[in-house]
């Protein structure tokens, strides 16, 4: 008997990848699954997660082994603070020489998002008691959750939100997880997103409170996961290289929050719910849970509002307190409603930096998204027949997967071709020739995103070089002004470096033509005006005869005026 319930709930596990599976082939089919397919990963965030991978391929393993160096050189970061996922870039580095020139992960990790969601999906049903049938509709509804699929193309690390779900999954064990079993999670979130590591780290938390509240652990045992957990999550970012920075703080906090409004607004996910009214960063706090969801929720309140009170349990009270406490950050010190912001709490310059290490705290209301989603089945759960249940979780998922496809089938259509390049406008002979001689392109002036950032770091990436035109989740605020201050001297006293290929703006050019000596390079290739000692043998090399950087001119009452 045993072997046989065994069978049947390895088949309820193996429908319900099924389900990730079939769904990740409707959604996006199979060619971005192809690791040589990379030119829609030039758009928006995805090419920053991208070069960050590009850079951490082909550079020399160093200590700790996620530093990233070439990737920015004096502001030089991790793979993690490029966002370029720790939990494949490290293990696909050690494959690298097996690896095509050109290799991309994303796809892959897509494919894997969906499937663990749908199975965290149902071992959380199956936790809960619920039939099998049921809980392969619950991990195909977690698959069909808004908030993960808008997030997966747009940041893509952040599509790991099956963390969460085993996060919870680990809390409503009716049997308590083994000690490793919490230390393990923490330590792999570490390495896909620090967001997630804190909604991990919060529900564990409540874990821990629960399991101690109810005298299912020993205070000697919590002690020993805690130190474990804590260890092993200092070990892994340590690793992939969180702590290379001063500072994990950026502006945006109040900014990009959760609306009071959200949980309604289908923010152009549903055909039927309409958008509601939103003002600018409320996107990163999105948490429309879709008609499906909203249907066994309404259903869930009416039949069965009274198991409500199971909340305040011993065994839940946890759970729903850090859940709700996440999303009252996530609502920032600046609540709004609609496109009214209701008002500014005051709080300690202290506390609001700290909070700058999580700027975008609309994303801390995910959690309470699972939860909701959880809810409607619970109060179903013992208020309807097994199969009268399975029928309208089956009808949830077909409402639930026709509604949200106007946010989530657009997004296949809406890709390049496969490509295995980026387009890029460094065309000229002259850049492959002076690759070989140089070892840094820098771009003055410096900025957190230079224009071309993308196609110069491309560029630099798969010709052995290291770029500071670069774009990183987080910036080391004095590495950046001492590259400021070292851009700035080149300019006023000459002191450019001899390995880089420089690309300046006009005011820039204008000043280093002063510097400019017997040999060196300051012309314009390819649109861009390029500064580099020693370049005029390259060029001459590729027989382009580029005349000297001249700044444009005006014309003032008929007389041409330099512009410099």
């Amino acid at each position: 008997m045993a072997s046989t319930a065994h069978r049947a709930e390895a088949v309820g596990f193996l429908f319900a990848a099924s389900f990730g599976v079939l769904f990740y082939f409707v959604w996006a089919g199979w060619r971005f699954l192809d690791p040589q397919n990379v030119g829609w990963l030039r758009v928006g965030d995805r090419a920053m997660h991208t070069i960050g991978w590009f850079f951490y391929r082909v550079t020399p393993w160093s200590w700790p082994p996620g530093l990233n160096p070439r990737n920015g050189i004096e502001v030089s970061s991790s793979v993690a603070l490029s966002d370029s996922l720790p939990l494949f870039a490290v293990p696909f580095k050690l494959l690298s020489p097996l690896l095509p020139t050109v290799f991309q992960y994303w796809g892959l990790w897509f494919l894997t998002s969906m499937i663990l969601m749908a199975v965290f999906g149902y071992a959380i049903g199956r936790e809960l008691d619920l039939s099998r049938p049921v809980s392969v509709a619950l991990g195909a509804l977690m698959v069909l959750t808004p908030a993960f699929l808008w997030r997966m193309p747009v940041h893509m690390a952040l599509a790991g939100h099956w963390v969460l779900l085993a996060a919870i999954w680990l809390y409503v064990k009716r049997v308590p997880p083994r000690r490793f079993a919490w230390p393990l999670l923490v330590a792999v979130t570490s390495a896909v997103h620090a967001y997630l590591l804190a909604m991990v780290i919060a529900i564990w938390g409540a874990a821990l409170v629960e399991r101690l509240w109810t005298k299912r652990m020993r205070w000697m045992s919590a002690a020993l996961e805690a130190a474990l957990g804590v260890g092993a999550m200092l070990v892994v970012m340590w690793s992939v290289g969180f702590f290379v920075t001063s500072s994990l703080g950026a502006p945006g906090f109040g900014l990009y929050r959760m609306n009071l409004d959200s949980f309604l607004d289908s923010n152009n996910w549903s055909w039927i719910v309409p958008n509601l009214p939103s003002a600018d960063g409320d996107y990163e706090g999105a948490i429309y849970p879709g008609l499906g969801v909203l249907i066994l929720l309404v259903l869930g309140l009416a039949l069965g509002f009274r198991r409500l009170r199971g909340i305040v349990s011993p065994r839940w009270l946890p759970l729903f307190i850090v859940a709700l406490g996440l999303a009252i950050f996530a609502v920032s010190d600046r609540p709004t409603f609609g496109t009214t912001v209701l008002g500014t709490i005051p709080l300690p310059q202290q506390l609001l930096d700290f909070f700058s290490m999580f700027r975008a705290s609309g994303r801390m209301v995910w959690p309470a998204g699972y939860l909701v989603v959880l809810l409607g089945f619970v109060l179903l759960g013992n208020r309807l027949p097994a199969r009268a249940l399975a029928v309208l979780a089956v009808v949830a998922v077909a409402v639930q997967a026709v509604d949200t496809s106007r946010g989530w089938a657009k997004f296949a259509a809406t890709q390049p071709g496969p490509s295995a390049s980026w387009p890029t406008p460094l065309r000229s002979s002259f850049w492959a020739i002076a690759a070989q001689h140089y070892k840094r392109i820098r771009t003055i002036p410096v900025s957190g995103m230079h224009h071309y950032w993308a196609e110069l770091s491309y560029f630099a990436a798969f010709h052995g070089m290291a770029s500071d035109a670069t774009y990183l989740g987080r910036l080391d605020a004095r590495a950046f002004s001492a590259l400021k201050a070292k851009a700035a001297r080149a300019l006023s006293a000459g002191t450019f470096d001899p390995e880089a290929l420089y690309v300046l703006d006009g005011p820039a050019a204008a000043a280093a033509q002063r510097w400019v000596e017997a040999g060196d390079l300051l012309s314009t290739v390819d649109g861009l005006i390029v500064f580099a000692r020693g370049g005029r043998r390259y060029a001459d090399i590729a027989a382009l005869g580029m005349p000297a950087y001249q700044p444009p001119t005006m014309v003032v009452a008929g007389e041409p005026v330099r512009r410099d």
